[in-house]
């Protein structure tokens, strides 16, 4: 009681800052601190993280060249019968003037089944007698330093396998002629068995790349030496010790406890290499705790003016201010009839007397506003948006404006890409239109509608009869200065020139569809639906969804099918039609852009780029080297679909297709085998397989065979026999019965008819 006594006669001011100090200034220190050391080791752990973030691009883009490269040294073997192996076989010879016949032969297939790479350096091909012959670039090294080489003797025990290695240069041009001391140069090698080299000759296959996971890791270290980043030191590693690209020269220092070390591993086949980051523990944390002595000084200079200025606050301005609060709650519900009585503070007071003249103002402005827009009509902007929404039809637009189809136009299609595969903001949108108004054309003729963050429209108005090409320079000057400021590439379908809002919806459909075409031509296109050829290639489209379809699930059978079709149509064209089958090819590449867009998947990332076909494929002069292009590129998007099957696809029949076409030559394949592989029952599979493809397992596998037989048969010299053991027979009287069931006629006739 007499603490309470002694504690109620003191001064209200000693009461209010003793209060405040305990009950304020003492916790919220005690939290300041403890939250600025779990900050501290957030700080650290993030660090960190971004240090692992920055090995796992280090490690994506490595496993990409990885699997892209194998995948090209698999196609280069394997691809065309075997026919480079062949070429290179031939080269191994005494004889200058055929070995020389035989280079070029190998340059120019080589050439055909390899997509021009800078990154790739050379294919050598070392022969069992001592002798080597290379695609590209020669490699200086000796053939027995080859030989000794661990992945070279990796490669000789697995025979048929990629097998991943390294080569480490230690001076300029030692490699080849241009090569350098710093760079990392990857060596995929794959040591043929008879069966795919039929000559015999060739004991190793070795395909040089230079990888730019090298200049990544130098950029990384020379930023981080120069104070840009806090990545650390960045090396790779092998996973038996040995330094695959470092350009740490003290490894020593990289052992001391002072250093905090990360690593992640990078998976190869049957081997693990290793990417290392090493950074002075202290400096994951140093900004920070600079920052947080500022932070701790600045919170208790403000609990200190706080302190001093409460009690004015709550006396002369909180309970005011709660009234003004209250009266803007009203506001805000639309009440405006209130008034505050003025008091506390005189600048408070003088807050009150404001706002009771805004609400006046508010109240005479509202009806200014309501009067306003009873009189005005909406702009461009909003009827172009109420039309995109559905929000207005054309017709009811030309009854109540005038002007907007006044004049002739023509609908513009914008597909905007971020030139670093990132996602583009709203806000980044925004700037890059704001930016376009500066283009004076742009302003005064476009109206603009953003319909998510990667496609626009512009409702173009336009008076001249030649409109194209002006548009073609405006569109230009847009796609460059998008591109110099805010790193984004720009594709634009120019739809045709219409008149009247009739045609509105229309156009808008057509840009739509037709915006596809934009995969044929490359980066940074713009196209009309003027332009007779996109006319002539998208009407061609829906005739080879099917061949698209069958592509994208790499459905072999199908495949084989349709491309059979395709070139029957080709044969019956002739010499006289090249042109037109060069539209038929460029329909089976816009059909599979098709079904990569409404499967949400980024067809340019199979080749890594945007590919201009319309000007590769003008370069095709015959009907043979355009089978053998499109024979080419189908394999090269089956295997990358084939890839990717394992990681996304869950349709089991999808996967039984796959996994048929992967063994179908083999004569012990079995209903029960597929089965087990997709995870069912034999019964329910039976019964799920025949009502997806409308026929049973057997006769999907014995006509996949049949289509592998005739392509044999008409595109290579092998004897019957062999044919049949290739597509699963294990006798050659079972062929031919099954064969000529099939197509009415025995094998040996059918090739005697090619």
């Amino acid at each position: 009681m007499n603490k309470q006594i002694k504690w109620s006669k003191l001064r209200l001011k000693t009461v209010f800052n003793l209060t405040f100090i305990c009950f304020i200034v003492v916790p919220i220190l005690i939290v300041l601190i403890g939250v600025l050391n779990i900050l501290n080791k957030q700080f650290k752990i993030q660090a960190i993280e971004n240090i692992s973030r920055a090995q796992e691009t280090i490690m994506t883009e490595l496993s990409s060249d990885i699997q892209t490269m194998s995948m090209r040294l698999s196609h280069l073997v394997h691809g065309n019968n075997n026919e480079v192996l062949d070429y290179a076989a031939g080269t191994n010879t005494n004889d200058l003037e055929k070995r020389n016949v035989y280079q070029n032969k190998l340059n120019q297939a080589g050439g055909l089944v390899l997509e021009p790479v800078s990154d790739i350096i050379s294919v050598g091909f070392y022969m069992k007698d001592g002798k080597s012959s290379f695609y590209k670039n020669s490699i200086n090294w000796s053939y027995e330093k080859i030989k000794g080489t661990k992945w070279y003797q990796t490669a000789l025990q697995r025979n048929n396998q990629v097998v991943v290695g390294w080569i480490t240069s230690e001076g300029r041009n030692e490699l080849y002629s241009g090569s350098k001391q710093d760079n990392l140069m990857l060596v995929f090698a794959l040591a043929p068995d008879r069966k795919t080299d039929r000559s015999e000759r060739i004991e190793m296959i070795a395909l040089y790349q230079l990888s730019r996971t090298g200049d990544k890791m130098k950029a990384y270290n020379k930023e981080y030496l120069s104070g840009k980043n806090k990545l650390g030191l960045m090396q790779l590693r092998s996973a038996d010790g040995e330094i695959i690209f470092s350009t740490i020269t003290d490894q020593e220092i990289l052992l001391r406890p002072t250093y905090t070390y990360v690593k992640t591993p990078v998976t190869l086949y049957e081997d693990t290499w290793y990417i290392e980051s090493y950074i002075p523990t202290k400096e994951l944390t140093s900004e920070f705790w600079k920052t947080a002595k500022y932070v701790l000084l600045v919170a208790i200079g403000m609990l200190l003016l706080v302190g001093y200025c409460s009690r004015y606050f709550i006396r002369s301005i909180v309970a005011p201010i709660e009234k003004i609060n209250t009266g803007l709650r009203q506001v805000e519900e639309g009440e405006l009839a209130i008034h505050i009585s003025p008091e506390g503070q005189y600048e408070i007071r003088t807050m009150i007397h404001s706002f009771n003249a805004m609400v006046r103002r508010l109240q005479a402005l509202i009806s200014e506003y309501e009067e306003k827009m009873k009189r005005v009509e909406k702009s461009m902007e909003t009827y172009f948006e109420e039309l995109m929404t559905g929000n207005i039809t054309p017709k009811e637009v030309m009854q109540q404006s005038k002007d907007f189809f006044e004049e002739s136009y023509a609908i513009l299609y914008f597909v905007l890409n971020d030139s670093k595969g990132k996602e583009i903001e709203k806000i980044e949108i925004e700037k890059v239109i704001h930016c376009f108004m500066r283009n004076p054309r742009f302003s005064a003729r476009c109206t603009v509608y953003v319909e998510d963050s990667m496609h626009m429209y512009a409702f173009y108005r336009m008076t001249e009869e030649n409109y194209l090409d002006v548009t073609y320079q405006m569109i230009s000057a847009l796609q460059k200065v998008a591109k110099a400021e805010f790193g984004i590439e720009i594709d634009v379908c120019i739809g045709e020139k219409v008149f009247g809002g009739e045609a509105f919806y229309t156009q808008i459909a057509k840009v739509r569809e037709t915006q596809l075409y934009r995969y044929l031509k490359g980066k940074q296109v713009m196209f009309s639906l003027e332009d007779s050829l996109v006319g002539k290639v998208m009407s061609l489209v829906p005739q080879y969804e099917a061949f698209a379809a069958a592509i994208y699930v790499a459905d072999e059978r199908n495949i084989l099918k349709e491309k059979e079709k395709l070139f029957s149509t080709f044969n019956e064209m002739g010499k006289e039609k090249m042109e037109e089958a060069r539209w038929q090819v460029l329909a089976v590449i816009l059909a599979l852009a098709k079904k990569f867009e409404e499967a949400q998947a980024n067809f340019h990332e199979v080749f890594g780029e945007a590919v201009p076909y319309e000007i590769k494929l003008a370069r095709i002069e015959d009907i043979k080297s355009l089978k053998l292009w499109l024979t080419n590129y189908i394999e090269w998007l089956v295997d990358y679909e084939a890839s990717k099957l394992g990681e996304k696809e869950t349709d089991t029949i999808k996967k039984a297709k796959h996994y048929i076409s992967s063994y179908y030559e083999n004569p012990d394949l079995s209903l029960g085998e597929v089965a087990e592989y997709v995870g069912l029952n034999e019964k329910y599979f039976t019964s799920k397989f025949s009502k997806e493809t409308g026929e049973s397992f057997m006769n999907y596998l014995t006509g996949l065979r049949m289509q592998k037989a005739k392509e044999l048969l008409k595109t290579t010299t092998f004897k019957i026999y062999e044919i049949a053991e290739m597509v699963g027979y294990r006798n050659v009287e079972s062929f031919n019965r099954v064969f000529k069931k099939y197509y009415g006629i025995s094998p040996l006739q059918y090739r005697k008819t090619m």
